[in-house]
């Protein structure tokens, strides 16, 4: 019976201490988190300036949410920083310095953390950076929830594989084929169905067209802004207007003089 009695005690005592920590909680600043699982992502936010190579930056927007109760009478502020130690994206270069502070509107459990990212360097094109993300606690919100309260943007302008490929554009693959793909193309969803090919067919010579005469294209296609210049080489550069710095290297084979786009390794773009 002392031992039923002494237990009781502790489960009493213990009641008493979740009651107060709720409580507590009620009246004390409510705790803020990253909600990038109702964006369709686990634990970071994947951006490519790939799909947009005529970008010289854009904003990834985070899901912020309240736990708890939500005070909803007036405009609130959080911050966010950067840990620098774990992030290989630099300030200035890669993305836009976060603001001291952002506003947490009045009457909402949500709000979208605007980071902006630039497609500036030309290191994209080969690998990822990473922008590892963290809520500071302030006077308006906590940051207790220490598993949800970082995330990590990571971005690049790179391009993957897609499973239809070596069906109809060859085995070998390379990120400028890709591109120049998508942008003679105007689509990068192809299939590997039998059905289809008629249309696909229709998709690669639409590329076929662009790699054998790049002016023609230009010229056909004025409303996608590209530039068709000759260098003082001889050779040729074929380039968004929008990002002027990023460009196709258009080269004539000593062999055969015929010109070829070159891909990222020096191979031609057959």
């Amino acid at each position: 019976m002392k031992k039923i009695a002494i237990i009781l005690l502790a489960a009493v005592a213990l009641m008493t201490a979740c009651k107060k920590q709720q409580i507590d909680s009620f009246h004390g600043n409510e705790n803020l988190y990253f909600d990038i699982g109702m964006a369709g992502f686990r634990d970071s936010v994947l951006y490519t300036f790939a799909k947009f190579p005529g970008k010289s930056k854009d904003t990834v927007f985070i899901p912020v949410r309240v736990a708890g109760n939500r005070i909803g009478d007036k405009d609130r502020t959080y911050s966010v920083k950067v840990i620098d130690t774990a992030s290989t994206a630099l300030p200035g270069i890669h993305y836009q310095p976060l603001q001291a502070d952002y506003l947490f509107a009045a009457g909402y459990g949500i709000q979208r953390l605007p980071v902006v990212v630039y497609n500036t360097d030309t290191n994209l094109l080969k690998q990822a950076v990473t922008l590892k993300l963290e809520i500071v606690p302030g006077e308006d919100f906590n940051a207790e929830l220490t598993k949800l309260i970082t995330t990590r943007i990571v971005f690049s302008a790179k391009l993957e594989k897609p499973n239809w490929w070596d069906m109809w554009l060859g085995g070998y693959y390379s990120t400028v084929k890709h591109q120049l793909f998508r942008l003679s193309a105007t689509t990068d969803d192809l299939t590997t169905a039998g059905i289809d090919a008629p249309k696909n067919l229709y998709f690669v010579d639409k590329l076929k067209a662009l790699l054998t005469s790049p002016a023609t294209w230009v010229a056909n296609n004025p409303d996608k802004g590209y530039v068709f210049s000759v260098r003082s080489d001889g050779d040729y550069d074929f380039y968004d207007a929008g990002t002027p710095d990023k460009k196709f290297l258009y080269k004539k084979d000593a062999a055969t003089g015929k010109y070829f786009f070159m891909d990222e390794n020096g191979i031609k773009v057959i």
